[in-house]
């Protein structure tokens, strides 16, 4: 059975992160961001039919062998749709009123227009369940809003979803995330930001939001009539509350500051009342299933300190999270979702290596674009490619490494990355003009398990180092020795990489050359404004772009400055 998972709908501007999963006799066999192809970030108001149409082409298939279509959203309530009988939490609804909105080309093409809505919390909880290897586990979702929530908690046995406890969208830990860094004078879509910027200052002790795991009940700070004022159970009106309030009782009492830096001690202690709401929503999960594995998804899985203190609470023996947490991923779930709801055997995560590089190979066309540069491009074997990046970065240098399929998700992982050396501090400089990225921000490191241990990083944790998405503090011995790769609060966000991708290699190489650790600067090839790079004429175009680039590697391929 071919199966279409789907999150993106064109004219729509509440829709974004279009993406498309295709799954073939029950597997996930590809994944893909409509922004990778559209080269508009965040896709908002797309559908996801580019994506969708090369995943399939990447796989030999067409729209007209899609068996079924999943959408990661509740079918729109005004139109008649026919509800299916299923064990699942809440309807499954199936139309073909929407099609053209999906797959405004293909629609005509598919067996069938019929497409199976799913509520989008249960999307959520579905990818992270099946992209993990544990058969029973406690799913908590949190993100802005879906589905007129903002916090799910799941049990999930063999398949079998059973919704335990919902909060609704006033009480989004998402939303007042992202009207903090919008009131800091970052804009939207800045969660990350605000996070970097919380470690310049230390919290006040003021709590903006507060969860007793005893009871189930949020609370908010004394004085501020948040409970009153937290009516609607819309997401923009929401965040319209948070910042009146913030303009009312935080200094400098404006979002239009010219220093970021007047907000660092806000962002502290927002991102102080983030880490100890998801503690306290963990233990509440915990204490409603008492499950010995923690499966998290939703946006809010990006902050990857409040990601450590849940994993470091004891609640859970295990803790883990998916390469795609963002409402991305949730296409990967409605594609799920679909095939089980269809009796297609479905069942989690059992490959060999993780369901990371879901993206479609580079095939013909990026030989062709490397062909076209000429001279400045090289075919090498890949062992003399490495080791030409790796000669580069351990000299200061600063490498575009384009390698096989793409990564899925908002994390370069070695697929789609910029590297260069962690010892030296003007490497971040370097970074940060390339990427058009504050001074200030901070850079991730991509160590392997060797790495971790020669820089005295706090062991990997399975299910979230993987994927970058675990904030890990640093020997002084180690921020002595990788200086640019650790943040100021002496954390770095680490990803670990296997000693066996060819990515891991690198990083062994480079070690080997630098006499250093095997670790390395790790940030995603792109410039400001722009998705990650998809295809070789993108990373050709980069390096064009951006003298700081001294190299690009796309084995078998080397383009030098």
């Amino acid at each position: 059975m071919i199966v279409l998972g789907l999150i993106g709908w064109a004219g729509r501007g509440w829709a974004h992160d279009a993406t498309a999963c295709l799954v073939v006799d029950g597997v996930v066999v590809g994944a893909l961001e409509q922004e990778r192809i559209s080269r508009r970030r965040y896709s908002t108001a797309e559908a996801a039919e580019d994506a969708a149409l090369a995943l399939l082409t990447a796989h030999g298939l067409s729209a007209a062998d899609v068996d079924a279509v999943g959408y990661a959203w509740g079918a729109p309530p005004e139109e008649d749709v026919r509800r299916l009988g299923s064990p699942l939490p809440g309807d499954v609804a199936v139309t073909a009123d929407h099609t053209e909105a999906l797959l405004p080309r293909l629609a005509g093409q598919l067996r069938s227009r019929e497409v199976m809505y799913f509520d989008h919390h249960l999307c959520h909880a579905a990818q992270t369940y099946w992209m993990n290897p544990h058969h029973e586990a406690d799913v908590l979702v949190l993100d802005g809003s879906g589905g007129n929530c903002s916090t799910s908690m799941y049990h999930v046995r063999d398949g079998e979803f059973r919704l335990l406890e919902r909060h609704p969208a006033k009480h989004s830990l998402g939303i007042l995330y992202e009207a903090a860094a919008y009131y800091s004078a970052m804009g939207w879509n800045a969660a990350g930001k605000l996070m970097g910027l919380a470690s310049y200052a230390r919290p006040s002790g003021r709590r903006l939001m507060t969860f007793d795991p005893a009871d189930g009940a949020f609370g908010f700070e004394p004085g501020t009539g948040m409970a009153d004022r937290l009516r609607s159970e819309d997401g923009d009106e929401i965040a319209a509350v948070w910042l009146r309030m913030f303009e009312e009782r935080v200094f400098p009492y404006s979002g239009r500051s010219g220093n970021v830096f007047d907000y660092a001690a806000f962002a502290a202690d927002v991102q102080l009342t983030l880490e100890e709401l998801g503690l306290a929503l963990a233990d509440r999960l915990h204490r409603l299933s008492g499950s010995d594995q923690l499966l998290l998804s939703g946006g809010v899985t990006l902050n990857a300190h409040m990601n450590r203190r849940i994993a470091e609470s004891g609640w859970y023996r295990g803790v883990s999270a998916t390469v795609a947490p963002h409402d991305g991923g949730t296409a990967v779930g409605a594609a799920m979702l679909a095939a089980a709801t269809l009796g297609e055997p479905v069942a989690p995560w059992s490959g060999a290596a993780l369901p990371i590089m879901l993206g479609p190979a580079p095939g013909q066309a990026s030989a062709e674009a490397f062909a076209s540069v000429g001279g400045a491009a090289e075919q090498v074997e890949p062992e003399k490619a490495r080791a030409e990046a790796a000669e580069v970065l351990a000299g200061g240098g600063v490498v575009a490494w384009f390698d096989g399929p793409a990564e899925f998700g908002p994390r370069a992982l070695g697929a789609r990355s910029l590297l260069a050396d962690p010892r030296r501090r003007e490497a971040v400089d370097r970074i940060n003009r390339i990427k058009g990225r504050a001074p200030w921000r901070p850079a991730a490191l991509s160590l392997t398990a060797d790495g971790f241990t020669a820089l005295g990083l706090t062991p990997p944790l399975d299910g979230l180092s993987e994927y970058m998405l675990c904030a890990h503090p640093v020997s002084e011995e180690g921020q002595r020795l990788a200086p640019a790769g650790v943040h100021v609060d002496g954390t770095t966000r680490a990803q670990l990489v296997p000693e066996e991708t060819a990515f891991g290699q690198l990083l062994t190489d480079y070690a080997e050359r630098a006499e250093a650790p095997p670790a390395l600067i790790n940030t995603s090839l792109n410039t400001r404004g722009e998705p990650m790079v998809l295809h070789a004429e993108q990373a050709l175009a980069l390096m064009q772009e951006c003298e700081e680039v001294d190299l690009l590697v796309a084995a078998p391929y080397v383009v030098r400055r």
